[in-house]
């Protein structure tokens, strides 16, 4: 009796195991087909956790205000600083796209005198890109530009609707569980995701801002052009993990080759913004991040491909907290903490978020 009972409840374990792996494929599916339509509201409730963080950074500071006043001073500063990126981006990309475009020969011409140097066959650009037409990409950067401002017009909506079924929300969470410790498990994760979240992006914001204001004051030394908006791409470029601030340390050297004829200036750039990016990166960023995110470092990067895949640019820029959402929802329940167990760093997704509350 007791075998066949405990068979049984092996029998119902798989079924459930199974049931919950083909519920997640079918979720990954659905998002990557919605694409279009749900990434844009990954970008609006990003937008909402920061404002909400704003909020209670303004609670400190105005004890006194109404909470209605603080959440829409907040809200109405991450809008607009959302606003003033698209704006800037729309604007600054397509020539700067264009000036890049034109690249093509001279590093061609460059490539084949290192090559010569050397002693080597020479090479061009299109085969070190894996025949890829280095305009074709340029191109796409120039209308995915032209697509900001109707993009950027869906986040805000999607963001004022949120904002207004917040209050809706709570009341639905309490109908939706049973028992209390149901209720309070699901107040948890939104705490273990909304704490990981904001305290991930104050890192990666100091980390950007140091490597942006390194770059730009360089260019700004040198003498190079649109300065100020060569380092915000820089800023951006820091926040995707691991390879971010390498590919950003590039931006101001192409833009130095663009304009100068002498190599000397990109080369200078190349090498003190990679220096840079490095050893703030790599060196000073540990320091600082005290209580790290219990996230394996291979998965972060795994996860920029996984997430670029599914939500395409809004999954690079915040593959690792989407990927601190997973761990945080799958640690809480029996079935899927093996997930979370793979996830973590130390194999203890607990940790972590013990760590998040501090």
């Amino acid at each position: 009796m007791s075998e066949g009972g405990g068979a049984a409840t092996g029998a119902l374990r798989a079924i459930r195991d199974a049931s919950v792996f083909l519920a997640v494929v079918v979720a990954f599916t659905l998002a990557r087909f919605f694409q279009e339509i749900l990434a844009p509201l990954i970008i609006a409730t990003f937008l909402l956790l920061l404002a909400d963080a704003l909020s209670r950074i303004l609670q400190k500071r105005l004890p006194v205000a109404p909470r209605w006043v603080r959440g829409g001073i907040a809200a109405t500063v991450i809008l607009s600083t959302f606003t003033a990126v698209g704006f800037l981006f729309a604007i600054q990309a397509p020539p700067f796209a264009l000036e890049i475009k034109g690249l093509q020969p001279r590093l061609d011409r460059l490539l084949t005198q290192v090559m010569e140097t050397v002693g080597a066959p020479p090479i061009k650009l299109r085969q070190i890109l894996g025949g890829v037409d280095p305009g074709r990409l340029v191109g796409r950067a120039f209308g995915a530009a032209r697509g900001l401002i109707s993009y950027g017009a869906l986040v805000i909506i999607y963001f004022g609707f949120l904002q207004a079924s917040r209050a809706a929300f709570g009341r639905k969470l309490d109908g939706l569980y049973k028992s209390e410790n149901q209720r309070l498990g699901a107040l948890r994760v939104t705490d273990r995701v909304r704490d990981a979240v904001e305290r991930y992006m104050k890192l990666q914001t100091l980390k950007a801002t140091l490597i942006a204001v390194v770059a730009g004051g360089l260019m700004g030394i040198l003498g190079v052009r649109d300065a100020l908006f060569v380092a915000f791409m820089v800023f951006l470029s820091a926040y995707v993990p691991i390879v971010g601030p390498v590919i950003g340390a590039l931006f101001p050297s192409l833009a130095a080759f663009a304009q100068f004829d002498d190599p000397a200036r990109p080369i200078t750039l190349l090498v003190i913004v990679g220096a840079a990016a490095f050893l703030i990166d790599n060196v000073l960023m540990p320091k600082l991040a005290s209580d790290e995110l219990n996230i394996d470092p291979l998965l972060v990067l795994i996860s920029i491909g996984f997430w670029g895949a599914i939500f395409g640019m809004p999954g690079v820029l915040l593959s690792t907290p989407l990927s601190v959402t997973v761990l945080a929802i799958t640690a809480e329940f029996e079935s899927t903490r093996w997930i979370a167990v793979l996830l973590s760093r130390d194999g203890n997704p607990a940790h972590g978020a013990q760590g998040l509350g501090s």
